[in-house]
């Protein structure tokens, strides 16, 4: 009788173990999704994943943006880099403007959630336009395409100096 009952325990700590480390791996998969640029903690919290509320909606857009500009890395060389670089931090730091929106009161935050929207644009557009000078056959058009990035990272600096100011 009493080996069934340690066998039971046995099982039962076994059991907890189990689910323990499977929470572990969820919370740590789960914070990983949640990154706008992977192996750079973001400060948006886990809720962000499913919510609705604009921020949120607008962290995922950067997070799928630089998930796009990831696919491109192949591309990468000595011209492209350094935009790409920031592009990333672009993206970094309207991810935490957006955290800091969400702690607003909705009324604070309306007119800072449209500029911010239009600078999340922006990166979008930058981003894409960074993808398709990485894949031009010329120098020319790669140089051109690059120029274009760059002038939509431009914008969203220029909306986040806007921000500042005001």
């Amino acid at each position: 009788m009493v080996w069934v009952l340690v066998v039971l325990i046995v099982l039962i700590a076994a059991i907890g173990g189990g689910i323990a480390l499977l929470s572990k791996r969820q919370k740590t998969a789960v914070s990983a999704a949640n990154q706008v640029v992977p192996g750079t903690p973001t400060q948006a919290p886990a809720s962000w994943a499913g919510s609705h509320d604009p921020a949120p909606r607008l962290h995922r857009r950067l997070r799928d943006t630089m998930t796009a500009l990831r696919t491109a890395n192949a591309l990468d060389d000595g011209t492209t880099l350094v935009l790409r670089a920031e592009l990333e931090q672009a993206a970094l730091s309207w991810d935490d403007r957006l955290v800091a929106l969400a702690a607003l009161p909705s009324a604070a935050a309306a007119d800072q959630l449209k500029l911010a929207t239009d600078a999340v644009s922006s990166i979008e557009s930058g981003v894409a336009q960074y993808i398709s000078a990485a894949t031009q056959r010329t120098a020319a058009d790669t140089t051109a395409g690059l120029a274009a990035a760059r002038a939509q990272l431009d914008i969203a600096t220029e909306i986040r100096k806007s921000l500042e100011t005001s």
